[in-house]
């Protein structure tokens, strides 16, 4: 008698995705996995920072073979981490909708595809808060190719300013990001205004914050650490003043102040993918799909919604942080829970864990936050350093994950 093996479906190849389709494919008898991406990719937005970076290099022309180096050096083919695994089958293709009822996910080029269970791991979105004029004008840093597409904006801005004409570079949201890519670009443009023989003094680079502080709701310590790093770079911080419209090359804030820009990079915020929207009598937050203790998008009992798409109560009621640490631990959760109802067991609730980070700050030097211990310098850099190799050997054979770090530390 041949067995049929059940179907889990997840939908999204982020951290999210990956880690819960590696987990579920070790029931190699009794699963079949289908992931589906719409890029066909992996990638490691802990690292997208890194392609900001001066490099030994810059005088080299940013061409497809060096496009192609910096992309490879943080995305992954998912065909690469799944390979000779089986009982996983790819699909590249973007989900148009769920028939909650029939158990189905509907493709956008019209095929319908039927699952046991499914796992939705969609990430999420840029938020533009509806802001006039934003979303034109403003480049994203969601995705490797919107990192890249914000050096190469840059690179091209030098190019084209003559020597003595300003250069303002902007950078909206002063959260994780914010400081992380204003903290990198004061590096990239201080080699730049050699390479141009642009004055110095006439390139800036700012961070304009709706909030009273940098990175809200972090320690003082984190908060006192950042801006006095922020201040030796040379990075200017417009605090407690919102971005109110946006027209070329002029921020208009709240307070009727307008700041000029070449390069504007929106990283103030995101938002649920809306594809949590298209699931049938789910209950939304703020566009997150909430789950129950179980991770589930009730009412559906065989749903699980992890990651940036999920609203889920962590530590003093507060919804879980937007982080990989989290959708990392939700899907290896998810995956657990299909394993003990394919055991015939019952499902044990969720347990969120606290999300520890370091921060990279320009140069060789980051802030950490580990929970029992925080430290700042050099230190903290090389130890990030280690964290992505360790999560390159999570998802990768040994030979494949050294050889990806190692073209990351070419930057």
């Amino acid at each position: 008698m041949v067995m049929v093996k059940k179907t889990v479906i997840v939908v999204g190849g982020g951290f999210g995705g990956v880690r819960a389709a590696l987990d579920l494919s070790r029931h190699k008898y009794d699963l079949k996995i289908i992931l589906i991406d719409k890029n066909g990719y992996h990638s490691y937005p802990a690292d997208y920072y890194k392609l900001l970076s001066p490099s030994a290099d810059h005088k080299e022309h940013f061409g497809p073979a060096k496009f192609r180096l910096m992309f490879s050096s943080v995305s992954i083919p998912l065909a690469e981490i799944f390979e000779g695994i089986e009982n996983i089958e790819l699909v590249t293709d973007e989900v148009s909708g769920f028939n909650v009822g029939q158990n189905t996910v509907n493709l956008s080029f019209g095929e319908t595809i039927k699952y046991d269970w499914l796992i939705i791991a969609a990430g999420s979105i840029t938020n533009f808060y509806d802001i006039p004029g934003l979303k034109s004008r403003a480049l994203e840093f969601k995705t490797t190719a919107d990192s890249l597409n914000v050096r190469n904006a840059v690179d091209e801005v030098f190019e084209r300013k003559g020597k003595k004409d300003p250069v303002n570079i902007v950078v909206g949201g002063g959260g994780f990001t914010g400081c992380e890519v204003a903290s990198e670009l004061v590096g990239h443009v201080d080699g730049l205004a050699v390479l141009h023989g642009h004055p110095r003094e006439s390139v800036s680079v700012s961070i304009i914050e709706a909030s009273p502080t940098l990175l809200g709701p972090l320690s003082d310590w984190v908060k006192e650490k950042t801006s006095a790093r922020l201040k030796r770079l040379g990075v200017n911080v417009l605090l407690s003043d919102p971005a109110v419209d946006v027209s070329d090359g002029i921020i208009h804030l709240k307070s009727g102040k307008e700041v000029n820009f070449d390069v504007l990079v929106w990283t103030a915020g995101v938002k649920a993918n809306p594809l949590g929207e298209k699931i049938s009598g789910a209950e939304l937050n703020k566009g997150c799909v909430v789950v129950d203790e179980y991770l589930r998008a009730s009412p559906a009992k065989n749903i699980f919604a992890v990651g940036d798409i999920a609203f889920c109560e962590g530590f003093g009621g507060r919804p879980m942080p937007m982080t990989s640490q989290t959708a990392i631990s939700q899907a290896k959760y998810a995956a657990y829970s299909i394993k003990r109802q394919l055991n015939g067991r019952k499902a044990l609730k969720y347990h969120p864990r606290k999300s520890r980070f370091i921060m990279p700050l320009g140069g060789k030097y980051a802030v950490a936050d580990l929970d029992l211990i925080r430290f700042s310098g050099f230190l903290p850099w090389i130890l990030k350093r280690f964290v992505a190799l360790k999560y390159f050997l999570s998802i990768l054979p040994f030979r494949k994950a050294l050889k990806i770090w190692l073209k990351g530390a070419r930057f």
